[in-house]
């Protein structure tokens, strides 16, 4: 029954890592259903009851209100998989709502320059130069780490003067994001030396291989720990979003360069500035 809902997300166009996740979530549900009641797991079963209870279990775990909120997603998705199997006759999960999560309005952790230097100084003084250009590309165009380890040769353009990536993002969404200059010259001097792959994709291992996700963390990881920086791999992205507000550019435009799908999203970067608030009211009216 998991396989056969995990085919039926892939109809839909979620991203690999979404589909992973929905599966996981309702693998969960249906253990504690087993262990709950003590029954073999029939979708005919279910009840509104046995949902709202699951929320109830998940909420006294002591989860973050975001990782519940998407185990009721997953669950929504499994109700309505079931329904046009004709498994169930009426949707269940009409009660399940989701859970208020005060902390996404909190700003992300961005790195202050002196930690970004720092980093960037040990990938350039110890990485290669697949390291160097996968590095400066994250910091210089914010994507995140699964689009750059997704990117194909023919998605990057490089010239003289410019350069863009074309870049393929949740649910199959799309946008370019320009390349500065240290994103074409690191990229050119890895171009170079790229090792022969019978794939097209852009960053692969010295055997030719893609990168792989986990091994694109591993790698960020392993310079932040060298420079003795506390780094997550999403930082990164952070960095770029928050350098780029702090110089004014426009919140949808940095919407549309991050390539988040809600301005709400953007806006958390946005800190308010009180001096200039001050500044702004006292002089209304001059």
């Amino acid at each position: 029954m998991l396989k056969e809902f995990e085919e039926y997300l892939k109809t839909q166009d979620f991203t690999e890592n979404t589909i992973k996740s929905y599966t996981k979530d309702v693998e969960l549900f249906m253990r504690w259903y087993i262990d709950t009641t003590g029954q073999e797991f029939l979708p005919e079963n279910l009840t509104e009851f046995d949902l709202v209870e699951y929320k109830s279990y998940l909420l006294r775990q002591n989860l973050r209100p975001s990782t519940v909120n998407r185990s009721i997603i997953s669950l929504r998705k499994f109700v309505h998989f079931l329904l046009d199997r004709g498994l169930l006759k009426k949707d269940i999960s009409t009660r399940l709502k989701q859970v208020k999560d005060t902390t996404r309005n909190l700003s992300p952790v961005v790195l202050d320059k002196k930690d970004i230097y720092k980093f960037r100084r040990t990938v350039h003084q110890f990485g290669k130069a697949r390291d160097i250009a996968f590095v400066e590309l994250l910091l210089n165009t914010g994507m995140r780490i699964s689009e750059a380890i997704n990117l194909k040769l023919e998605d990057i353009e490089i010239s003289e003067r410019k350069g863009k990536v074309k870049i393929w993002g949740k649910g199959r969404s799309y946008r370019e994001v320009p390349l500065n200059s240290d994103a074409r010259k690191y990229l050119s001097e890895y171009l170079k030396k790229r090792p022969y792959s019978e794939t097209n994709y852009l960053f692969v291992t010295s055997t030719g291989k893609p990168l792989t996700r986990n091994t694109a963390y591993k790698i960020i990881l392993k310079y932040a720990k060298l420079a003795s920086v506390d780094l997550h791999p999403h930082m990164l992205r952070h960095f770029f979003a928050q350098t780029l507000i702090d110089k004014g550019l426009n919140l949808y435009d940095v919407q549309q360069l991050l390539g988040h799908q809600r301005i709400e999203t953007t806006l958390r970067y946005k800190k308010p500035n009180v001096q200039l608030q001050e500044e702004m009211v006292e002089n209304l009216l001059e």
